[in-house]
């Protein structure tokens, strides 16, 4: 089983529980392979959703069993699980698979029994509920299946790519899918390109794609590929090359009622000062965290660091001038 799943995590914790290794977040996510904010998801879940006996040791720094003799039971489904499921049975809908779907039903009616605070008819549910399937289902149409097979077996490709931003005509590079990122509709790919570098494209601009035998090897002498500037993506900074800052972003009310319960990061903090919400979380001063914070308009109050607030003057003072010549021209 795949070390980032939460049944793996739980059992982690479970192991280090009975050793008395006083297992706390950091530890955990170093044994799971996964964050700090995954792992205090998982002892919160495994707390709380599932009653597990543990208090935390200020002396040990790490929880344990306030009883001893507690037997773990084999985890039910909590309620991450039961709601993937249903996102799951929306999705089968595009595929128009009745057999798909008769699964995804059996297996819901199999992990809901004994649940009186849940309805057993998936079905039923299903039809009280909706979602926006068009940019997932957009996947099939840029050929996933075909781009993660290339990255898996690192079959060197000559592509054809011309991003609207930066190319006036087709540019060649070859060499080798190493990831995709699928963020907000869009999809991007990691690409290793023999002759210059590491760099990131959003695979909606990609013209073609072609199996070459083998790439020129790199030159000894050249420096090792990191992305440039220019190959920055949603994210705040994934597969940039960067190292990454500590962002701070303070929000006034009433906006940090409304922020406060979106997700921008998989590993962002969230402390209230009054009606502020100060969200931290890691990334790097990219064009695209500018973007963002400039859509939170008069409710910012604050931000850090110094270098995204250079990018943010950069794009007002930009919009300043705009705003000052169509005035002029009244």
């Amino acid at each position: 089983m795949d070390s980032s799943t939460f049944l793996k995590r739980a059992l982690t914790f479970q192991h280090e529980l009975k050793m008395n290794t006083y297992p706390n977040a950091f530890s955990l996510a170093q044994l799971s392979g996964c964050s700090r904010s995954t792992a205090v998801r998982t002892i919160d879940r495994l707390r709380y959703e599932f009653g597990v006996p543990i208090e935390y040791d200020e002396s040990q720094r790490g929880y344990y069993l306030i009883n001893p003799e507690y037997t773990f039971n084999l985890l039910p489904p909590g309620r991450d699980e039961l709601v993937a499921l249903i996102l799951l049975s929306e999705l089968a809908t595009i595929v128009d698979d009745g057999g798909l779907q008769n699964a995804i039903g059996s297996l819901w009616s199999q992990l809901t029994i004994g649940r009186s605070d849940i309805d057993h008819d998936l079905e039923h549910l299903r039809k009280k509920f909706s979602s926006e399937t068009t940019s997932i289902a957009k996947l099939a149409d840029v050929d996933l299946l075909r781009l993660l097979s290339l990255c898996h077996r690192g079959q060197p490709v000559s592509v054809r790519y011309r991003s609207p931003w930066r190319h006036d005509e087709d540019r060649e590079y070859k060499g080798t899918f190493e990831r995709l990122h699928y963020s907000d509709g869009i999809l991007y790919a990691l690409f290793d390109d023999c002759t210059t570098r590491r760099m990131v494209l959003n695979v909606s601009f990609l013209r073609d794609v072609q199996d070459i035998p083998e790439i020129p090897p790199r030159a000894a002498d050249s420096p090792a590929p990191t992305p440039s500037k220019e190959h920055w993506l949603e994210g705040y900074g994934v597969w940039s090359g960067a190292k990454p800052e500590t962002i701070e972003i303070a929000i006034s009310a009433p906006a940090s009622r409304y922020y406060s319960a979106q997700t921008w990061h998989s590993e962002q903090e969230d402390s209230w000062e009054g009606d502020i919400l100060v969200r931290r979380f890691p990334g790097i001063p990219s064009p695209e965290l500018a973007r963002r914070v400039l859509s939170l308009g008069r409710h910012v109050r604050s931000i850090k660091p110094a270098a995204i607030v250079r990018l943010i003057r950069e794009d007002v003072e930009h919009l300043s001038r705009l705003a000052q010549a169509a005035e002029g021209s009244d």
